[in-house]
């Protein structure tokens, strides 16, 4: 019987049976046909499309489908072992890392009642997932996700989490549907309600939909509830709340939600994320960063993560991080075009204008209302470099269309030709605004810093 061993791990190639320490783990069957796929070639990059030929020969399926799978991997091995032994090549593929061993002996099963001999076919992880998903979850990284659904219900939950992740309006909507689908499956188990608390909030949060922000604020508000009546030690739901306060500025009922979701369950990725987002606008970089990581080491998938790190790094003056995690935001997920503009304000303040300018021009053309901001952005750019003529044009029509350009940028903008008073008076209206917090720490001000009237703002923001 051929298996293939790594770490504390062994793969039974024959029965497409993931064991840890001899104790079966419940993946479905394509899951592990990935994890075989990398194995049988570690240290080689495989490209995406070969491995979703050979993973899915019945016909086409979607890269999501391999990059779940992918996510489930890597959230599974790290939950069960601390261990990252797949990683992401950029524009290429995946590559398992970690030294493979391959034997013929036998692998030990453990023993199973009479009658259950049925699991040694290619289905036998998903048929044995029920006997030992408590076993798993135990041991898992979020301990709260799989514990108490079903099979089909943990399935469908991870998928939700996968759309969700994505934070595009397709992915949120989407994920919509999946965690609906856990209700349905599940209607007594909290997750399905944490998770459609979780979807509504970004809804709001990032204005999508048909409806204004404050009802998709208000559903997740209830379903939160909902999934706290369920469940009160529910940290999704916590977490949920967290958000839903940061967005309604009532920043201090934020932190504490957030603080008691990662009390709760410490690998809760979304809650680090949430809270050193909350620890950005207070200013204190250092903290909000360390929790950033620790979110992006529990959820590496996670494009927002990698966009906030970006920024925070960015805002920190570590202008090669910045430049790092916005590159990995956007190869996770090219849609997410917001933060070419991060990247942009990265290249710029390590002197790398050309490349400034074009993360802006890109930023420009991927939708419609995006052309005011990144004329605002590169009128900062071309002043930079004396290009003054060319920074007035764009700060011009950025100026015609300022209700859909940032006041900051406008400001920073005009601060770089040199009308010091427009950019004083664009920065008062923002008096109060929590984004001020990051106009104290922003490199683009810097050529203000001396300046009383600025001085006065910063002292009375």
């Amino acid at each position: 019987m051929s298996t293939y061993e790594f770490g504390s791990f062994r793969l039974d190639v024959e029965r497409l049976l993931l064991l840890h320490r001899n104790e079966p783990v419940p993946l479905g069957p394509k899951v592990v046909e990935t994890l075989l796929a990398l194995i049988e070639h570690p240290g080689e990059v495989l490209p995406k499309n070969g491995l979703i030929e050979r993973i899915w020969p019945e016909g086409y399926v979607e890269e999501a489908n391999l990059a779940q799978n992918i996510y489930v991997l890597r959230k599974t091995l790290r939950s069960l072992a601390s261990l990252d032994a797949i990683e992401t090549v950029p524009r290429r593929g995946y590559r398992f890392s970690v030294g493979v061993r391959r034997s013929e002996r036998p692998a030990a099963i453990p023993a199973v009642r009479a009658g259950s001999r049925r699991w040694i076919g290619a289905t036998a992880a998903a048929a044995f997932a029920m006997i030992c998903a408590v076993l798993f979850t135990l041991a898992a990284a979020h301990r709260s996700t799989s514990a108490g659904l079903s099979s089909e219900g943990a399935r469908l939950y991870e998928i939700g989490r996968y759309y969700w992740n994505q934070r595009t309006i397709v992915g949120v909507e989407r994920s919509l549907d999946y965690f609906a689908q856990v209700i349905r499956t599940d209607p007594r188990d909290a997750r399905g309600y944490a998770g459609l608390a979780d979807a509504n909030a970004i809804m709001g949060d990032y204005q999508y939909g048909n409806q204004k922000p404050h009802v998709y604020f208000s559903r997740a508000r209830g379903y939160a509830k909902l999934a706290l009546t369920l469940d009160p030690n529910s940290s999704e739901a916590h977490a949920a709340l967290g958000l839903i306060d940061m967005d309604g500025a009532n920043l201090n009922a934020a932190i504490g939600e957030l603080q008691r979701a990662i009390a709760l369950d410490p690998a809760n990725g979304p809650a680090h994320e949430w809270y050193g987002v909350g620890l950005l606008q207070q200013g204190n970089l250092r903290s909000a960063f360390a929790q950033l990581q620790i979110a992006g080491e529990l959820d590496p998938l996670s494009v927002s993560t990698s966009a906030w790190l970006g920024n925070a790094a960015y805002l920190d003056r570590h202008f090669n991080e910045a430049i790092a995690y916005s590159r990995q935001a956007l190869d996770l997920s090219p849609q997410r075009t917001e933060v070419l503009t991060t990247l942009g304000e990265a290249y710029e303040a390590a002197g790398n204008f050309s490349r400034a300018i074009d993360s802006y021009q890109r930023y420009a053309i991927s939708c419609k209302s995006c052309r005011a901001e990144a004329s605002a952005l590169l009128a900062h750019a071309y002043a930079n470099q004396h290009r003054v003529q060319e920074a007035r044009a764009q700060l011009a029509f950025a100026m015609q269309h300022a209700q859909d350009v940032k006041p900051a940028d406008l400001a920073a903008a005009a601060a770089a030709i040199g009308d010091r008073t427009i950019a004083l008076e664009l920065l008062r209206r923002m008096r109060g605004h929590m984004s001020w917090i990051s106009i104290e720490n922003d490199p683009r001000f810097d050529m203000l810093r001396g300046d009383a009237g600025f001085r006065e703002l910063m002292q009375a923001g």
